[in-house]
């Protein structure tokens, strides 16, 4: 995540600065009026951050958040230029209080929300979703340990000979996972991780995010600590991370919209990182007035955007198309994943990519030029 969270780890990432391939003309003034709802409702995972950097870049300059309501609203704008509709995001994650698909379906005024590919998976049965634009094509999830403690280790498979402990959040399926690679022993994971910086007085390993525990390691007041990671990408586990996905019940009802604002969407991350000065702006703006425990410095904010790009997190894959969800990468996660998740006792539908994904909107024009 973009800020250490003091409660929770349900975190995420930020960005970079790039270059955008993109034949397709600027819509014009109003394009989406009459066809998007009079308001697009976003339901995001976590407090503003420059992860989210994408949407609030499609904010216009009327943007006003609330405390009371948890959201920021105004004018939908692409590249400046007016829409024609309202766009309202809304934080989640602990002001949230419940699963963003959960959300989705108790509340029909949200447009999309986002949905990772696990979660899609779990809740397949109960709330399935779609996902139709992945802003991420890695997930920025890791486990830290300090390098001063470990200066030989390569990776978390070499830390995790030497500490006693491997502090997680409940009980993610990736720890299982590694557990059964033999990555990680059983009796290692700790699951009352709370999102402190305990590598400053404990010498262990925990989860978190690349684009925000290295950099607070980095700038703590009591000395900087050289912190160590390891995505869990890099390890296997291979989900896409923070997909916009829609119900699967509303994808005809919503599909002309979704043919005009994915494209919108897929140029506005690319134009979010290659000038997110006033997007952040927004960003922190929202943060400081909803006034939670929840803050983000101009610091915090940079060093997302700048580990966006360095670590690839925002990227291609391997086509050419920026956004799009590959389905034999989803099919290779949906076969690990869906033993593990068995496991945890949880009843997962037998499913492929095709039922939770669809890439028909995307706009294959546009590219990462980075």
């Amino acid at each position: 995540m973009c800020a250490l969270s003091a409660t929770a780890l349900i975190l995420a990432s930020c960005g970079g600065s790039a270059d955008s391939e993109n034949t397709t003309a600027t819509p014009s003034t109003g394009a989406l009026a009459g066809i998007c709802p009079d308001t697009v409702v976003v339901q995001t995972d976590w407090f503003p951050e420059a992860e989210h950097g994408g949407i609030y870049e499609l904010m216009g300059p009327d943007a006003t958040s609330s405390k009371d309501t948890g959201a920021t609203i105004g004018t939908l704008t692409f590249q400046g230029i007016d829409q024609g509709v309202q766009l309202e995001i809304r934080a989640g994650g602990p002001f949230l209080q419940t699963p963003v698909v959960t959300a989705m379906y108790q509340d029909d005024a949200i447009t999309m929300g986002y949905v990772g590919t696990d979660v899609a998976l779990t809740r397949y049965i109960d709330a399935p979703t779609i996902a139709v634009f992945n802003p991420l094509n890695i997930n920025p999830q890791v486990v830290l340990w300090n390098k001063a403690n470990h200066p030989s280790a390569q990776g978390l498979a070499d830390v995790a000979k030497s500490v006693d402990s491997i502090f997680v959040y409940g009980d993610p399926a990736w720890a299982r996972y590694f557990v059964a690679q033999g990555i990680l022993n059983k009796d290692q994971v700790d699951s009352n991780y709370k999102g402190n910086l305990l590598l400053a007085t404990e010498d262990a390993a925990h989860q978190g995010f690349a684009t925000s525990e290295p950099y607070k390691y980095a700038n703590l007041e009591t000395g900087a600590i050289d912190a160590g990671y390891t995505l869990i990408h890099d390890l296997g586990w291979n989900s896409y991370a923070q997909n916009l996905a829609i119900r699967a019940d509303r994808l005809e009802s919503l599909s002309p919209c979704l043919e005009l604002l994915v494209p919108m969407m897929q140029q506005a991350q690319l134009d979010f990182i290659a000038a997110p000065d006033r997007t952040n702006a927004i960003i922190k703006a929202a943060v400081v007035a909803y006034d939670s425990w929840w803050t983000q410095s101009d610091g915090d904010l940079a060093n997302c955007v700048a580990q966006l790009q360095a670590l690839n997190i925002i990227d291609n894959g391997d086509t050419p198309l920026f956004g799009d969800l590959e389905e034999s990468r989803v099919n290779d996660f949906l076969g690990k994943a869906t033993p593990i998740l068995r496991q945890q006792g949880l009843e997962i539908a037998d499913i492929t990519a095709a039922n939770i994904v669809n890439n028909g909107f995307l706009d294959p024009d546009i590219s990462y030029q980075g």
